[in-house]
């Protein structure tokens, strides 16, 4: 298949064209066969190709050499499935920095042992992929940006924290130098316990920038939360401030700052990360970043400060001038399409036109509370949760009873506040096999003067009935699998009464419970001979001898008032080493019968 050329040349210079114009009078007056000679003396007095000269001829100074033009001009013999094969594999060898680390010739060599046609050279090749923008200088700009906009000042902000090239150790400001920080040299960077990190805010319609300085090891969420605090804050340095719609920042800042992520979802933030490597989405806040380079932290070699104090204390005055392009010199004004020039300060002014797009951040003691990153769980209890609201400072309750059928009572959920919604939460419901179900929920705010829901119904008067939650559905189903098309009240009736369930099955004959025990037949099993188990002769428990004091006591309190010095005489003969409480038992019911304390038969005078 034939690779029709396309390639866009770039226009040379006027100094240039007037060189062309002259070198064409040459060419046109040479005589016959030395037209290559003249070019070749032009080529080496301007540093030039032969090929970028004619071209430059041809298309730019009107050259004609009066030759035809080849029938097969912009084809080549290269099949499209080849280049194709050798565009991939180059490109998927390029690094991530964009270096280009397989050369053409490679490719071909690799495409021709894999059973590709390869029947053209190497500038062929090159000529063919830029001619089909295959080349890598053209897929390195292939991806196409739409430009977007917003609604009002406080509608989008992009914040960004990258590494500042300066740092502090001690009372000293050092920066950062290429020839001692770089890519190839980490460990210089990480010898700098405590780097200096800046934050960047940018807001998208006015394009005000906000900065300020974080002293830290790494990129963490607590830098991250104070910056979001102090830029969202009211300053009076700055005119922009408030809680945007919406955020734009990047995968790792995401990532490391769950409780930051949770904090902006009580606030109704839509934060969104851009994907890895599209660091172009935030494009804004990366020019902000480039500017606080160039036209702030440039200043510091010449002015030093030791500290990250004063520095914060410098950018603040900088941050004042630049939004209102206030520095003398420097033009940090906004120019829009009909010509106007505005400030940042005077674009993100506009706000007043959109009165509902100023939302005041909430008290910082009150942002704070989520910053500690605890999950909040509540057991529902009839349809009712109870939490105490950051905002509200004293426990409220939530009706939850219009999502009842997603959920059991004494179910736990997890609990989310949400800031400047007058102390709602946002309540997530955990469902099988699905994402949970979040919902936001006001409290209840009509109560009688008992302190009851207004909505409950009045006893006597009214009569609501509740909605049936997740486990009362599976109630009703199983009832109506075990006695047909009952309610769940007819099912318990049935129940209590010891109705007999499942009778529709088997042609109305009903459920086989046990019947179907012993029919199924088992294997025959060897069954080994068991020995006797040999257990010794048990012996009775001895029981404790009383001495002759407290047979004594023990006869008296049973005898009261009978008992005499002579019946224990005869006991102590009868039991000489003491007697057991059985014993002296028998000797009760001796006495009751008529016989001795020793057990024999009283005489008694004929």
């Amino acid at each position: 298949m034939s690779i029709m050329e396309g390639t866009i040349m770039a226009r040379p210079d006027p100094d240039m064209m007037g060189l062309l114009l002259s070198l064409r009078q040459q060419l046109e007056s040479a005589a016959h066969g030395q037209a290559g000679q003249v070019i070749e003396q032009f080529c080496a007095r301007h540093g030039r190709s032969k090929q970028t000269v004619w071209r430059w001829l041809t298309s730019f100074a009107g050259y004609d050499s009066g030759r035809k033009k080849r029938t097969d001009a912009g084809k080549t013999k290269l099949p499209e499935e080849t280049l194709k094969f050798i565009a991939a594999s180059k490109q998927m060898s390029v690094r991530a920095n964009g270096k280009q680390t397989k050369p053409t010739a490679v490719a071909m060599n690799i495409a021709d042992a894999n059973g590709f046609e390869v029947p053209v050279c190497v500038s062929s090749v090159n000529r063919a992929l830029r001619n089909r923008n295959m080349d890598g200088k053209s897929q390195a700009q292939a991806r196409n940006h739409t430009r977007m906009r917003s609604l009002h000042p406080n509608h989008v902000h992009e914040i960004d924290p990258s590494l500042c090239l300066v740092f502090y150790i001690g009372s000293r400001q050092y920066v950062m130098t290429e020839q001692e920080f770089n890519k190839n040299k980490p460990a210089a960077i990480e010898k700098i316990k405590l780097k200096c990190w800046r934050y960047v805010r940018w807001d998208h319609a006015s394009r005000a920038i906000d900065v300020r300085y974080y002293q830290a090891a790494g990129e963490n969420q607590y830098s991250l939360f104070e910056f979001l605090l102090y830029t969202w804050g009211q300053q009076p340095h700055r005119l922009s401030h408030g809680v945007p719609k919406k955020l734009l920042w990047d995968k790792g800042s995401e990532r490391s700052s769950p409780a930051v992520c949770n904090w902006l979802d009580a606030m109704g933030v839509d934060h969104t990360p851009h994907a890895t490597h599209h660091a172009w989405v935030k494009g804004g806040v990366e020019g902000a970043n480039n500017i606080v380079e160039t036209q702030f932290e440039s200043r510091l070699r010449d002015e030093p400060v030791t500290c990250v104090e004063q520095l914060n204390e410098a950018v603040e005055r900088w941050v004042r001038d630049y939004n209102a392009n206030a520095i003398k010199f420097v033009d940090a004004a906004i120019k829009l399409p009909d010509g106007q020039r505005l400030s940042r300060d005077e674009l993100w002014q506009s706000i007043l036109r959109h009165p509902e797009a100023l939302v005041l951040l909430p008290d910082e003691k009150i942002c704070r509370w989520f910053l500690a990153g605890k999950t909040h769980s509540r057991q529902i209890r009839d349809n009712l949760i109870s939490f105490v609201h950051p905002e509200l400072g004293v426990s409220r309750q939530y009706d939850l009873s219009q999502w009842a059928a997603h959920y059991s009572q004494r179910e736990a959920i997890e609990i989310q506040p949400m800031l400047l919604a007058g102390g709602a939460v946002r309540v997530s419901i955990p469902r099988m096999g699905r994402e949970p179900l979040l919902v936001q929920v006001e409290p209840i705010s009509q109560h009688d003067s008992y302190g009851r829901n207004m909505a409950n119904a009045i006893i006597g008067q009214e009569y609501k009935t509740a909605p049936h939650t997740a486990a009362q559905e599976a109630a009703k189903d199983i009832a109506k699998t075990a006695y047909g098309d009952v309610t769940l009240d007819e099912a318990e009736a049935l129940l209590r009464k010891n109705a007999r369930p499942f009778q529709g099955l088997n042609s109305g004959t009903g459920a086989i419970g046990h019947s179907n025990l012993g029919s199924t037949e088992l294997p025959q099993r060897l069954i080994p001979a068991g020995r006797e188990l040999d257990l010794p002769q048990a012996k009775p428990a001895e029981l404790p001898r009383m001495n002759r004091v407290q047979m004594a006591k023990w006869l008296q309190g049973r005898l009261q008032n009978q008992y005499n010095a002579a019946l224990l005489t005869d006991v102590s003969r009868r039991y000489p080493d003491g007697a057991t409480e059985p014993e002296l038992e028998a000797v009760l019911n001796d006495l009751q019968a008529g016989r001795t304390g020793a057990g024999r038969a009283k005489l008694q005078a004929i």
